[in-house]
């Protein structure tokens, strides 16, 4: 579905602030509320726009450690994958999980603790999923850049 300017401007004033006012959004696109909180509705009944969620701080909750995890799994049969697929879902320390092309199979997102919190979670959990075969734990030493923001043109 094309996006005009004012779908644009709404999206755009949502991802800086997904609690702003309507009446805020309806200033900012030059529009009035009414048709805004339509176009905001609209969005949401197509799916362009998913949720709304706070952003959290990891390291005020307590995880100082972000790390990424590759994975290889020893079979690409449907039940590995499947068992694979379920235990991710099932780790709440696994905060995203992608399948991806190259010499790894899976990219984990990880949020640990500390570095013995993170190879627990490896040693304990992910390397003991069944069918996997390889992993290897990135951690990160620094984050550069980080929006969950999507561009719109």
């Amino acid at each position: 579905m094309p996006l005009d300017e004012f779908d644009r401007g709404i999206i755009s004033s949502l991802q800086e602030d997904a609690r702003m006012p309507v009446a805020a959004i309806a200033d900012r696109v030059a529009l009035s509320p009414t048709p805004v909180s339509r176009r905001i509705k609209r969005l949401e009944d197509d799916g362009i726009i998913r949720g709304y969620a706070p952003v959290l701080d990891p390291r005020k909750l307590g995880f100082e450690l972000d790390a990424y995890v590759l994975i290889n799994l020893a079979a690409h049969s449907d039940d590995n994958i499947e068992r694979f697929e379920s235990a991710i879902q099932a780790n709440p320390y696994v905060i995203a999980c992608h399948a991806v092309t190259g010499d790894m199979d899976y990219l984990v997102h990880v949020i640990a603790r500390d570095v013995e919190h993170l190879s627990e979670i490896t040693l304990k959990s992910l390397v003991r999923i069944p069918g996997v075969r390889d992993v290897k734990s990135i951690i990160v030493l620094e984050t550069i850049k980080e929006k969950r923001a999507l561009p719109l043109d």
